[in-house]
């Protein structure tokens, strides 16, 4: 049967819920991790494929996803959680967020919006699947240096190495599985303004994955902060300290 890998780290504070992103594991919020911990539980999870969650038998949708987390949240009883969801990770948030508001505290969007993928971010997922499928190690090697700032390239070089290593290890129907998804996924930004969750944005200015227009332009829809930090998309590996000083936005 598919299934998540999670771990539950409990201190009797409120649950902060962390979803990584595409090609990620749970394991890069270690450098996040000791400053959260002192205001919360953390319950982190490995997406479908990645970290050391199996490879799902069939494609997923994030609405399939929500209900596996929510059987997490049963089995350890957790009433309720905040979300903090980097990329992808803040896309299944959003997806979490409408499925189950009265579970949702918060949703913080981490380098991710809530919205659908524009025409031109479809085109591009096609044509990942087909470059996946015929040049596996090549697409990850470009996937992965293209969250990166040229400066942050030079900077980060031993993290953004352990996360390429990382991600050769994942599967090419996994990657597929998660493009494929993100494809797909649904607009959440009405629904969660009638969820009526408190929904944060922080994000990189310099990130060429999800620009600085999209988010502002969420934000502004939903009447919610938007803070900016002057890095590219991977901030939970490059700007750790400045995302921890944001999480006072988190209630």
């Amino acid at each position: 049967m598919d299934r998540l890998h999670y771990e539950y780290i409990k201190n009797q504070r409120p649950v902060l819920l962390l979803i990584h992103g595409f090609l990620g594991s749970m394991e890069q919020w270690d450098y996040l991790e000791n400053g959260l911990s002192k205001h919360y539980s953390l319950l982190k999870i490995d997406l479908p494929g990645h970290g050391n969650s199996p490879e799902f038998t069939s494609p997923y949708t994030l609405e399939s996803l929500t209900l596996l987390i929510d059987h997490i949240l049963i089995k350890e009883k957790i009433e309720k959680v905040a979300i903090l969801g980097h990329s992808m990770g803040g896309y299944l948030g959003s997806a979490f967020a409408k499925a189950r508001p009265q579970k949702t505290s918060s949703l913080t969007l981490l380098n991710s919006i809530a919205g659908e993928d524009l025409k031109e971010r479809k085109i591009m997922r096609d044509r990942s699947i087909n470059l996946i499928e015929k040049h596996q190690e090549a697409y990850v090697n470009m996937a992965i240096g293209n969250l990166f700032t040229t400066t942050e390239r030079e900077l980060y070089s031993d993290r953004i190495e352990l996360m390429k290593e990382q991600a050769h290890s994942i599967t090419i129907k996994s990657i597929v599985h998660a493009l494929v998804c993100m494809r797909d996924r649904k607009d959440h930004l009405i629904d969660l303004q009638n969820a009526l969750v408190a929904v944060n944005y922080v994000y990189g200015t310099k990130d060429q994955i999800i620009t600085t227009d999209r988010i502002e332009k969420e934000a502004n829809y939903l009447n919610c902060k938007a803070s900016k930090m002057d890095c590219g998309h991977m901030s939970l590996l490059t700007n750790a300290e400045d995302i921890l000083k944001k999480m006072h936005f988190i209630e």
